[in-house]
């Protein structure tokens, strides 16, 4: 770059770029301020009536506790004889006179001593976990009161006892009572009272004001309001929705839940505006604006220091171009990059551009020592073809010297390994069904000349699928397959089967032994190696590279399975699709027929 400015405001791009940048964080910073301070304002207003909701259903369920204590506690009554004829006779005295003298009755009738059933509601119900406050029993000869006080039990004949609310303004159960001599007639109900300041009074804690209100509207305990709380929740107990948002005389948006209790009838309203809460949660709001003031001030000394840079790796980058366009690959390289040059694009593409130049410097010399790869390569593959010649040749050697001394037997074996030798290295990739047979009986033949009664094998293939086309040589590694794992050397007989039948459009090939099998617990390994490959020592690559040249030679349609027989021994079941999916190509790794002057050299 020839012209330039000392001063970054100097480019109008830059310019534009940078006061462009501080408009879009301010316009940015304000909208997430706000969007986040209305996200945390109506999250922080719904779990605080959350928790009102909480600490309301928590309430619910103790008075839910007290009325299963206070029916357990009946229940267990009608067990106990002595506690059920004191309570009768309470329920039968019209003063404490006449429960004295039917107590005084039950006595004189009984062996036992009397029980007092004041005493044992003292003892059983009137502690600090269920909260009763007393215990009325209501009967045609009138109501009975039972209350604790200064450490004692108290029992009251007066009609008037407990209005006043002293002894609980809240009935948490109500239970019948029946004569356990005529369980169809009642003798009265027990009553059990709290005190809704034991049950509402420790909920003030919460920071939203709330009220409990009874069925005809009168308040049964608040959480201490202020007038505008007073005229919050006389708003929201209008409403018919069950929670929501409302506005005050002022215009403050506040947000309410009101309940209704299932057992005492009792309705629950809980109100918080967004004013109290957010200056509740104001310090959470000040670290919010930190923190986005922090993070403008950040990505603006950031671009700044961006936008300085970009001229100089401009200028950078063009003088580079400039270098590789002329051939001064030597320039290029002589020109320093700053030491963290991987940060923006712009270092990066003035790094890519010196890389490039330093692999460009390389390249002629990489191709030259390709090419001389190459031609090693081609040297060893040559080499590769004339050795053979030599093993054939000897081969033959031996099998006309066997034939001179009359062993026609081994000049056979050494006709038909020297077949099999020179097929695997100079047939075609393709032959037909047939001819694979062949070559497989030429290596059974071997084999049964090697163990002699020990071995035993049958081959046949039907006509239909003999001329049908195959890859090569992958019987034998199937067959070996069986040498290497299934065949006993003290076994005196080793039976071998393989057969060839058209089946479903195709041809299905089945290779059969009599030996030991597979041990059940490696045969899913064995399955999963030859399906999936294994490069571990212990991997089968024998059934991998068959089943791996038959399915790409195939591909859709093929199938190969092996297992254990039931009757013992193993198999092998494979299914060639028709026509070959492979058919008519030829691999490179197997090279072209030989001459006719080879031929001859193999089989004169």
């Amino acid at each position: 770059m020839d012209r330039h400015h000392g001063n970054l405001f100097g480019y109008r791009i830059y310019r534009r770029k940078f006061w462009g940048t501080v408009v879009v964080m301010l316009l940015m910073s304000t909208a997430v301020f706000l969007g986040m301070t209305a996200f945390f304002v109506n999250t922080w207003v719904t779990t605080l009536g959350n928790e009102a909701q909480s600490r309301f259903l928590e309430r619910e369920q103790q008075l839910a506790d007290i009325q299963g204590w206070a029916l357990e506690y009946v229940n267990g009554l009608y067990g106990n004889e002595r506690l059920m004829e004191d309570l009768s006779a309470l329920f039968a005295a019209q003063d404490e006179r006449e429960y004295i003298r039917l107590r005084r009755q039950n006595s004189l009738g009984s062996a036992s001593q009397i029980r007092y059933i004041p005493a044992d509601i003292k003892n059983t119900l009137f502690n600090s976990r269920n909260k009763i406050n007393s215990v009325v029993l209501r009967s045609d000869s009138g109501k009975k009161t039972i209350w604790f006080q200064s450490m004692d039990v108290c029992l009251s004949f007066d009609e008037d006892a407990g209005e006043e609310n002293r002894f609980g303004d809240i009935l948490a159960a109500v239970c019948s009572v029946r004569d356990p001599r005529y369980m169809g007639q009642t003798m009265g109900t027990m009553e059990f009272w709290v005190s809704s300041r034991d049950i509402y009074g420790t909920d003030r804690d919460i920071r939203v004001a709330w009220k409990i209100l009874e069925e005809d509207g009168s308040v049964l305990w608040d959480s201490g309001l202020e007038t505008y709380q007073e005229r919050w929740i006389e708003l929201a107990s209008g409403k018919t929705e069950m929670s929501g948002w409302l506005r005050d005389e002022r215009g403050v948006s506040v947000y309410y839940v009101q309940m209704e209790s299932g057992s005492s009838g009792h309705r629950y309203v809980a109100a918080k505006d967004i004013v109290s809460a957010m200056w509740d949660n104001r310090y959470v709001l000040w670290m919010l604006f930190g923190a986005l003031m922090l993070i403008n001030g950040g990505i603006l000394l950031s671009s700044y220091a961006g936008i300085r840079s970009d001229a100089r790796f401009l200028s950078l980058i063009l003088a580079m171009l400039s270098d590789l366009e002329g051939g001064s690959f030597d320039q290029m390289q002589r020109r320093a990059l700053p030491a963290r040059h991987r940060e923006t694009e712009y270092d990066m593409i003035a790094a890519a551009l010196q890389d490039v130049g330093r692999k460009l410097e390389g390249y002629i010399e990489t191709e030259y020592i390709l090419k001389l790869k190459e031609q090693e390569t081609q040297m060893r593959a040559l080499q590769h073809q004339i050795n053979p010649h030599f093993l054939y040749n000897t081969l033959e050697m031996l099998r006309s010297k066997a034939l001179v001394q009359g062993d026609r037997e081994t000049a056979d074996a050494i006709f038909m390994l020297g077949t099999l030798y020179r097929t695997r290295m100079y047939k075609k990739q393709t032959i037909s069904l047939g001819e694979e047979f062949e070559l497989l009986e030429m290596y059974l033949k071997i084999m049964a000349m090697r163990y002699g009664d020990k071995f035993v094998y049958q081959t046949q293939l039907e006509e239909a699928v003999g001329d049908r086309e195959t890859i090569v040589f992958w019987l034998q590694p199937l067959a070996e397959n069986f040498f290497a794992h299934g065949f006993d050397r003290e076994s005196e007989y080793n039976l071998l089967i393989v057969t060839g039948r058209e089946q479903d459009g195709g041809t299905r090939i089945e290779i059969l032994d009599n030996g030991a099998g597979a041990p059940p617990d490696k045969l899913p390994e064995i399955r999963k190696n030859m399906y999936e490959g294994n490069d571990g020592p212990e991997a089968d690559i024998g059934l991998r590279n068959v089943y791996m040249r038959l399915k790409y030679f195939y591909r859709e349609g093929f199938g190969m399975e092996i297992g254990n027989r039931e009757e013992g021994g193993f198999f092998i079941s494979l299914f060639l699709p028709y026509p070959a999916g492979g058919k008519g190509k030829q691999s490179q790794e197997y090279p072209a027929e030989p001459t006719e002057k080879e031929d001859e050299c193999i089989h004169c």
